[in-house]
């Protein structure tokens, strides 16, 4: 049976348009991939030029000879080293890259290992490199409302959960057991003060939850807040509180379901 011209005419457009789309899907892919290698190797040269390994604190040994000498009768016990963090970071060079860093996040044995930035508003940092320029990954950065130094009760940072494992698609992971037991303690280092991180809730949630509170009018309101955090954890985690205790709250995406945020609620602890 012979087509008539208008059908050959539709059958050779279905055609381009099939072809059409093949190839347009082939080029997305390839630029979504060529977009994380991009960013990859910006993120690694960036960790290559500012962070160090800092090796942990030791005793003294010139100064327990000093003590056994004043008090050989009775040798005091030496002090515990505080708490050092393993990474430490130029925030010098780091300011002179970005005005709006406001710390350095590490989770020991995996990807993450980024710059943390505040800018005023939500929406900057989500499509952006450090100095601006796009980057679909985005940079990790804390709320605008929270106070710059850590300091508020609730710190909230928000990172990508990014298909190729990068950005904060590890906090996603939080969900499984085995993955939070074998990564109980993140490090974060600020200008001013670095942190040890220790994860005590994590559990799915969705943009307008209560987890998103940043400030409260009294210590029973904070208590209050500490405690339906632990309820909700789909975890089981071995951090203690107390009532004064400050958050850091790591909050992703999850494909987990429509519209919804998993977060990682840390107590967050002072060391060198």
């Amino acid at each position: 049976m012979k087509l008539n011209r208008i059908t050959r005419t539709l059958l050779a457009a279905l055609c381009i348009l099939l072809v059409t789309l093949v190839f347009f899907s082939i080029w997305k892919i390839v630029s979504i991939l060529h977009g994380y290698k991009a960013a990859e190797r910006r993120y690694s040269a960036l960790t290559d030029s500012v962070v160090s390994v800092q090796a942990a604190p030791s005793a003294d040994p010139a100064a327990a000879e000093t003590q056994s000498q004043e008090d050989a009768a009775a040798p005091s016990e030496p002090a515990e080293p505080r708490e050092r963090s393993p990474i430490a970071i130029d925030f010098t060079a780091l300011a002179q890259r970005c005005g709006d860093i406001v710390g350095w996040l590490y989770l020991p044995d995996t990807v993450i290992n980024y710059p943390v930035v505040q800018g005023s508003d939500n929406e900057y940092y989500l499509t952006r490199f450090l100095d601006g320029s796009p980057n679909g990954g985005g940079t990790l950065f804390l709320d605008f409302v929270c106070p710059s130094d850590f300091s508020g009760c609730n710190s909230i940072i928000y990172g990508h959960n990014m298909r190729d494992g990068s950005m904060f698609a590890l906090v996603d992971d939080y969900g499984d057991q085995a993955f939070y037991e074998a990564h109980p303690v993140l490090y974060l280092n600020t200008p001013a003060q670095n942190y040890r991180l220790d994860v005590f809730s994590g559990f799915t949630t969705d943009p307008e939850s209560f987890v998103y509170s940043t400030d409260f009018a009294s210590g029973d309101a904070q208590r209050d807040f500490l405690n339906r955090l632990l309820a909700a954890s789909e975890i089981r985690c071995s951090c203690p509180l107390n009532a004064a205790d400050r958050v850091v709250t790591l909050s992703t995406c999850t494909y987990s379901g429509e519209d919804v945020r998993f977060v990682l609620c840390c107590k967050i602890t002072e060391i060198d």
